[in-house]
């Protein structure tokens, strides 16, 4: 048989049917280290002898750098099982995990999902992200999910170099337009007031969550026993975040994995006080048994069980389109709580920062002062509580 090439005679010719010549080899590299056996690699569709010799010496020079052939054939969607694996096992939340997978599924397996790895160059990734500008605002962190798993790539040395750091700049994403989204002290004492004439459960839940800080999540898996009325702490624990991957168990540990008290004004006692009594006697209209403390929800829907999560929000919408108040999602009442917290201003900072992210439910740097002031939380929650209801009454909020 013709010898094709004299630096690698495992290069033979071949034919196509259409009469196009094209080159291929079977070469072995060596003794693979793990299994004691001899590496035969075969590559096919080389345009000319050169092009076939390349590529046997790079498979070559790869082995002896301990690269396996193989790896050079993986696919990104291959890679993308192995990056999901460790990132399902990180400890990330179910919800946010579901949230990951959306992107995946609609966005980047569709593009790269058959692509070979070692095949992917800067090109791609950059028409991949104006593909994205095109149809969606913001997309940036879809992006860097993409990166990530080429990272991954990286790590296990299926590729040298990933294309994405090669970019030179992520396309522009639409602007990301703060709106005003909390109420000022006017606007959520016109809030509360019509809401406690028209509905004492929306009344009540608009209230905790406005003078709170609470989040919605937070909100719906609050239980009587979670409340100490004598003490006046409401405590927080976790929240409900439901993902098809939690097997029915939706209750997660809080956004910032911290659990935490929060010290409640008198007048928000005794409206919580009214809507128990309240809650009791709907319940037995609707037939049903209240449960015990422990158990038994403090918002509930017309089947004692966990209200869905646009519950809070109808009511919230509703009550700004009769007011006349720009409209906002139910979250811009934890920002209203928040603004209004700095807007009470309680004189020493040391203070001031520790309350404000103990009830707020925030993480940040300890600084000395935080550190000194952790082992006297409530003081500091009272002083915080002492503030900010003076300031609410200052604006005749009770």
């Amino acid at each position: 048989m013709e010898q094709i090439s004299k630096k690698h005679r495992q290069i033979k010719k071949y034919t196509l049917k259409n009469g196009e010549i094209k080159y291929k080899f079977t070469v072995y590299l060596g003794i693979d280290p793990l299994t004691g056996i001899e590496k035969p690699v075969t590559r096919s569709s080389f345009n000319s002898v050169k092009e076939a010799e390349l590529a046997i010496d790079k498979l070559k020079y790869e082995f002896k750098q301990g690269k396996k052939p193989e790896n050079n054939r993986k696919t990104f969607q291959e890679v993308y099982l192995d990056w999901d694996k460790d990132y399902k096992e990180s400890g990330v939340k179910m919800s946010t995990y579901s949230k990951t997978e959306g992107y995946f599924k609609n966005h980047i397996l569709p593009y790269f999902g058959d692509k070979k790895v070692a095949k992917i160059t800067v090109r791609h990734c950059e028409e991949f992200g104006l593909n994205l500008k095109k149809s969606l605002k913001y997309f940036h962190h879809i992006i860097n999910y993409a990166k990530d798993v080429l990272d991954t790539a990286t790590r296990y040395d299926y590729i040298h170099v990933n294309p994405f750091d090669k970019m030179k700049k992520y396309p522009k994403e639409g602007k990301h337009i703060k709106i005003n989204n909390y109420l000022e002290t006017d606007e959520l004492k016109r809030l509360l007031d019509y809401a406690s004439n028209d509905n004492w459960e929306s009344y009540t839940l608009l209230r905790l969550l406005a003078l709170t800080g609470i989040r919605k999540g937070e909100m719906r898996i609050l239980t009587w026993s979670d409340l100490d009325f004598e003490k006046k702490l409401l405590k927080i624990y976790g929240a409900y975040s439901y993902s098809k991957h939690n097997h029915g168990n939706n209750i997660s540990s809080t956004k910032t994995d911290l659990d935490r008290e929060i010290l409640l004004d008198d007048m928000t006692l005794k409206v919580l006080k009214k809507w128990k009594k309240e809650q009791l006697l709907r319940l037995q209209m609707l037939g049903l048994t209240p449960k015990q403390a422990e158990d038994q929800l403090i918002f509930s829907n017309t089947k004692n069980k966990i209200v869905k999560d646009n519950y809070a929000n109808n009511f919230f919408s509703n009550y700004l389109e009769i007011l006349n108040i720009r409209h906002f999602g139910v979250h811009g009442l934890r920002h209203t709580h928040a603004t209004h917290l700095l807007e009470a201003n309680p004189h020493s900072e040391g203070i001031r920062t520790d309350g404000e992210k103990q009830r707020l439910g925030h993480t940040g740097k300890q600084d000395t002062t935080s550190k000194y002031y952790r082992h006297i939380t409530y003081p500091i929650m009272e002083y915080t509580l002492e503030r900010y209801t003076e300031y609410l009454n200052s604006k005749g909020i009770y």
